[in-house]
């Protein structure tokens, strides 16, 4: 052999030992790695259980640990299942058994612990010699039937014991409690279910096996973590159950306060699997970035108020924070919004499988199925066997002297029996172990009833097993029982994005409502049949809850259906569906406008306008100002107008929104404004052109030393201007006592004798069928119909329309429809 010819050859021994080696390790580790899978890190699609949980749960009810047992100490229930049946340490053993007990974990704990089990701080549990555990119900019913051969034992590590290879579960316990583990080259990641809503849906599935996942979808919602919490892209759910894999989004469950002490934004829930501890050491870091860059974090103290009422982190924000912004950087750099991935991976028929919703709902049927079919085959051996023995022991009672005769005398009874009265040897064994007393006449009509009763459960067990309806019955009973023993309420919310919306607007049932804001914030909207009508100087009724010092500034009467706008001290606008707004009874404070706008620095609501979704937006939005600008801008400008903001007028420092109207483009309408200290001035919208949304506006009316302007309103000769002062004044004047006059003149005086009847606080267009609602600083309310006050010259001071309370003052007031009394009463 040449030179070059022993080369070609070494080479290619080289080249075969390297693909040995290689495909060695390729097989080595692929065995390795479904070890791992099926041995440890993966569930069973039957019981939803890895290994080592089975185990400790085998374990516990092999000692006996039952519900209504006293605990053991957890380090005897550790060494029992390392010492039988899972040799891989007593620290993976009694995490596992840790995780089972915490209900912070488990959506329904398999484990009841006692002591320290560890927190939702990620506080560790105490060592084993210290805690004690035992099985709660529920962890009994993932045993029910085992002594009955419903499941296959297998051999412990070393031989010397069996165990079950899957529980005979009656909770479906893989989605009922989900599971998480990483194994070699394969995770699983399935998310816990309300019990209830698995329930429902296997029913469904049991009656109908050929439905969708749409379908089940119905009754099983999605996701229902035990730390609550709001899963906000629920729109992701449906297809995530169809694939088997997918990702929510679960946000934090929080509310805006406003107290004595400031406005605090209150945490009460927070995603699953997320440290209390670490995100409030989050927000502290995201303060201190925003003061290291030298801006304002808005944020003023950060504190846990958690007790055993349950969560709350207090995060105390100062006065010129910007809420919404605030909110937003939270959700986006902290824990208090984080996903979830789903990836359904289990062993299913002894293999690592990816299953959807319904495959994993039909592997927990038909080991149901498999489970009932197994009893009631044990049942039934059991039965017959003891019916056999039975048969035997009757027919040696009514031939007892022969009996007793064979007893006596015979070399082997037992064969002698079996010749002479025609027994099975099971059955004369049995007859020579009976003792005299049971061959009475009163053990004897026992054992024909029990005969009777064996034969019942006999033919119970073979219409069972010889019809597949009467199981999958069996099954939805079962599921029945388990609802009723360990349901509850679904914990996290799940809400959908801009998807949905229309489907929620079709939902609405339209009424008529009235939205009141107070000097903090406070935002309701009642059903405008609470306030019923009274006599003209009435006191009123407690018209709002508010606080001693917070008082009303803005009400509004309008519809759930309709749009809001806001218009700010600042010049903004922004606009939100009313239906939004929590309804709220006359007795409650609502809830804060930071929960609803994203508001900046020092901003308060001034106006608002209801628009309505049909036709309003061919309309113009009038703007006045305190200090007597006007603008007129096409309410198209605004209709991308969201919760964040866009400008509606350029101010001066020193001016601020007090009013806004809707006017028609065609024909010119008049306006009239009303001022503090008693003037008015009435001219047409015409005189005002249409503007941009960033213009400043023309003068409306040249205003005297410290007045300002209330209202604006237009004009309507079929309707009359009601005008209330400060101190509960109020009269209806017709529109033609006032001429139109060139825009930017001085006016006309409307009232006298300010000092006495008070400075206007608010002027409104009427007709005689309707009624008005005033409102007063301490919060009460009077509904009173216009019919009942005067109508009454220009220049006049009006009469007496609310009797006020001593330091009480008139604040506002709003129109509503005559018949919106009659609903009421």
């Amino acid at each position: 052999m040449s030179e070059k010819d022993e080369f070609i050859k070494n080479n290619n021994d080289e080249k075969l030992q390297d693909k040995r080696f290689v495909d060695e390790l390729k097989t080595s580790y692929l065995l390795y790695s479904m070890s791992v899978i099926v041995s440890r890190a993966i569930p069973d699609a039957r019981d939803g259980l890895k290994p080592v949980q089975r185990r400790i749960l085998y374990s516990m009810s092999e000692l006996g640990l039952k519900h209504n047992s006293s605990f053991k100490k957890s380090a005897r229930i550790v060494g029992e299942v390392m010492g039988k049946y899972h040799p891989h340490g007593d620290s993976s053993i009694y995490e596992a058994l840790v995780r089972m007990a915490q209900p912070f974990s488990m959506r329904y704990p398999l484990v009841d612990g006692q002591g320290n089990f560890g927190s939702i701080d990620r506080d560790p549990a105490a060592a084993m010699r210290y805690t004690e555990a035992r099985m709660p119900e529920a962890g009994e019913y993932m045993l029910k039937d085992i002594e009955k051969n419903t499941v296959d034992f297998v051999d412990n590590f070393d031989g010397s014991l069996k165990q079950p290879s899957v529980l005979p579960t009656r909770l479906p316990n893989l989605l009922m409690n989900g599971v998480s583990g990483i194994a070699v080259g394969m995770a699983t990641n399935i998310p816990p279910h309300n019990l209830n809503e698995l329930v429902e849906g296997f029913k469904h599935l049991i009656k109908n096996p050929d439905c969708t996942i749409d379908e089940i979808n119905k009754f099983i919602k999605g996701p229902d973590f035990p730390t609550g919490g709001i899963i906000v892209d629920g729109e992701r759910i449906n297809e995530m159950y169809k694939k088997g894999r997918g990702k929510v989004t679960i946000r934090s469950k929080y509310e805006i306060i406003e107290n004595k002490k400031g406005t605090a934004i209150v945490v009460t829930e927070i995603p699953y699997g997320v440290s209390k501890v670490d995100i409030i050491e989050q927000i502290v870091q995201y303060a201190i970035r925003k003061k290291e860059a030298k801006k304002e974090s808005g944020i003023r103290d950060v504190r846990d108020e958690s007790d055993k009422q349950g969560m709350r982190i207090v995060i105390e924000l100062k006065r010129n924070a910007n809420i919404k912004k605030l909110i937003n950087d939270l959700l986006k750099y902290t824990s208090m919004q984080s996903s979830f991935s789903v990836q359904m991976n289990v062993i299913n028929n002894e293999k690592p499988a990816l299953m959807n919703l319904k495959e994993l709902m039909n592997a927990f049927i038909e080991h149901r199925i498999n489970v009932i079919t197994r009893r009631t085959e044990f049942d039934l051996i059991k039965a017959k066997k003891r019916a056999h023995i039975v048969e035997g022991v009757i027919k040696a009672i009514q031939g007892i002297d022969t009996v007793i005769d064979i007893i006596r005398n015979a070399e082997d009874p037992i064969l002698e029996l079996q010749e002479t009265i025609n027994v099975s040897e099971e059955q004369s064994k049995a007859i020579t172990e009976m003792k005299l007393i049971s061959l009475s006449k009163l053990e004897t009509t026992k054992l024909t009833d029990e005969l009777k009763d064996l034969n019942v459960k006999i033919d119970d067990c073979n219409n069972i097993l010889n019809n597949e309806n009467k199981k999958l019955e069996i099954v939805s009973e079962e599921l029945d029982e388990i609802k009723t023993k360990f349901g509850d309420d679904r914990r996290t919310e799940i809400m959908k994005y801009s998807s949905d919306l229309k489907k929620a607007e079709e939902l609405i049932v339209d009424e008529d409502i009235i939205v009141i804001l107070t000097k903090w914030g406070y935002l309701k909207a009642i059903p405008a049949n609470e306030y019923k009508v009274q006599g003209r100087g009435g006191k009123g009724v407690k018209g709002l809850k508010i606080a001693e010092s917070d008082n009303i500034i803005e009400t509004l009467y309008t519809n759930r259906l309709s749009k809001l706008m806001f218009i700010t001290s600042a010049g903004k606008a922004y606009q939100m569906p009313a239906y939004e707004i929590d309804m709220s009874q006359k007795t409650t404070k609502g809830k804060h406008i930071a929960n609803y706008l994203g508001l900046t620095d020092g901003e308060t609501i001034k106006t608002m306008i209801a628009v309505s979704l049909d036709g309003d937006y061919d309309k113009n939005v009038m703007i006045f100002t305190k200090l007597g600008k006007v603008k007129k801008t096409s309410l198209r400008d605004f209709a991308n107008a969201r919760t964040t903001g866009v400008r509606a007028i350029n101010l001066n420092e020193s001016d601020c929104v007090v009013d806004a109207l809707l006017v028609y483009n065609t024909p010119s309408e008049d306006v009239l404004i009303i001022t503090k200290k008693g003037m008015a001035l009435r001219f047409e919208d015409s005189q005002v052109r249409t503007m941009g949304r960033g213009a400043a506006g023309v003068n409306s009316i040249k205003l005297k030393k410290n007045d300002e302007v209330i209202n604006a309103v237009k004009i309507s000769e079929d309707k009359k201007l009601i005008i209330l002062t400060k101190f509960g004044y109020g009269k209806r004047t017709q529109f033609s006592n006032y001429r139109t006059q060139t825009r930017g003149g001085l006016g006309l005086k409307t009232v006298r004798d300010i000092s006495k009847i008070g400075e206007i606080v608010s002027a409104i267009a009427v007709d005689d069928s309707e009624d008005i609602i005033c409102f007063t600083k301490l919060g009460k309310a009077i509904r009173v119909s216009v019919s009942q006050i005067t109508v009454l010259k220009r220049v006049t001071q009006g009469v007496i329309t609310v009797r006020l309370s001593d330091n009480d003052e008139v604040v506002g007031s709003i129109v509503v429809k005559e018949e919106e009394e009659d609903s009421s009463n």
